[in-house]
């Protein structure tokens, strides 16, 4: 939880004057400690809520490191999300400049309220505080996510840092083995048929050009899960990946490859998931995750954000307002217990994550790692992800607003945090 006010809780009128002015002065262009200097009766929580809401509507139209422009990765990664009961793909609200604004000014602050009478508790038992609550402080993994990747867009914008290249996964990959890092194993070959037993006269076959040689496609043998790994889920499970999640220090500072010191001081890991694929599914997209503590390994109790992906008014209906938090021991398909087990060999898996920080994206302040341990290859990175998600796992809360807090003073001017 966030630290406590210095005035005290805020009313439900106070919270919403105070995000309505905060969305007002930051949207039109005020920088964070503009924020802070307007509203200093708020957490950072709070403030940082209201800020990474006008970063989207300012960075709208702008460039992305990926997309083409903001907007395009907006609608791209908010299609299959919808806010919990709603049905509705939250890309809707992308399409333009004013739906975005309609969506922050008003929808959420309904969303907000609607959260509160359905949980009222959240605000110390009042219907003002739950609003209030529900509006700047109560956040889910979405508000992590999403600030997550507003920081990304708003730091690439501003420094041009080469990192935020290794999001394609081939340029990633080929980094990795430049620098000595675990990744996956790929194919070399220029190219692959792909033929069904059957098909005749051309059809059936499929060619692959590997993106090493200039193709589309990277070329890669499919990998399994470690023994360790295996016995935690069903038989039919897909490849089952941790999420670590780093920061560097060196993202602080102007130069960060100088910056980036020669041991792994400067990166820190602050959270760890695992997330136990589901039977049947393709990726582990589809999963439970699971907590791990970043220290020793151990995995906690698990949860999932079904409840966010339920598109279409059918599923709607069906759909929870809230997650139940993690309550999850066992593993739904099989029942193998996994809350209690140990994830083999945490503090090499954390190194190798601290040491691909620093060595491939000093620079890049926030990285989420897909780290898989496998069968064939041992522990390796699969990708690396900069506008990451947190997937529920745990973290310092303070360290990680603060963390955000004094990268908005490097990227707009001023040293430190408000």
């Amino acid at each position: 939880e966030g630290p406590e006010h210095v005035m005290g809780p805020l009313s439900a009128r106070s919270a919403l004057f105070a995000y309505w002015r905060g969305l007002a002065i930051c949207a039109a262009g005020g920088k964070y400690s503009r924020l802070c200097s307007a509203l200093p009766h708020l957490t950072p929580q709070e403030r940082l809520c209201i800020y990474s809401l006008a970063l989207h509507l300012r960075l709208f139209g702008d460039g992305h490191y990926r997309s083409g422009t903001f907007q395009n990765d907006l609608a791209k990664n908010l299609r299959n999300v919808a806010l919990p009961a709603t049905g509705v793909p939250l890309s809707v609200f992308c399409s333009c400049r004013p739906l975005a604004l309609l969506f922050a000014w008003l929808l959420l602050p309904l969303a907000a309220l609607v959260a509160a009478v359905r949980r009222p508790s959240s605000g110390g038992g009042s219907l003002g505080g739950a609003f209030a609550s529900s509006l700047l402080s109560d956040w889910s993994w979405f508000h992590y996510w999403r600030l997550n990747c507003v920081l990304a867009s708003y730091h690439a914008l501003a420094t041009s840092d080469p990192g935020y290249g290794l999001e394609d996964k081939q340029l990633f990959l080929a980094a990795c083995e430049r620098q000595g890092v675990a990744a996956s194993p790929s194919l070399s070959d220029r190219a692959i048929v792909v033929k069904h037993r059957n098909e005749e006269g051309g059809l059936g076959l499929h060619t692959f050009r590997n993106a090493a040689h200039g193709g589309d496609w990277i070329l890669q043998p499919a990998l399994s899960n470690a023994p360790s790994i295996a016995k935690l889920l069903p038989p039919v499970a897909p490849l089952s990946t941790l999420r670590l999640v780093t920061a560097s220090r060196a993202s602080l500072h102007q130069r960060p490859a100088e910056a980036s010191s020669l041991d792994e001081g400067g990166v820190e890991v602050l959270s760890a998931c695992f997330r136990a694929g589901r039977a049947g599914a393709s990726t582990d997209h589809s999963c439970v995750m699971f907590d791990v503590d970043v220290a020793t390994g151990d995995i906690r109790r698990g949860t999932t954000s079904a409840h966010w992906y339920q598109l279409g008014l059918a599923r709607a209906r069906r759909c929870p307002l809230f997650s139940e938090g993690h309550t999850v021991e066992v593993h739904p398909d099989c029942g193998a217990p996994v809350c209690g087990e140990v994830i083999p060999d945490m503090a090499s898996i954390a190194s190798l994550v601290r040491e691909a920080h620093r060595k491939l994206m000093p620079g890049v302040p926030l990285v989420g790692w897909d780290v898989a341990i496998t069968a064939e290859a041992g522990v390796c990175l699969l990708e690396a992800n900069l506008s990451c998600n947190f997937f529920r796992a745990s973290f310092d809360e303070r360290v990680y607003f603060a963390f955000a807090e004094a990268l908005l003073g490097r990227l707009e001017g001023k040293a430190g945090r408000c």
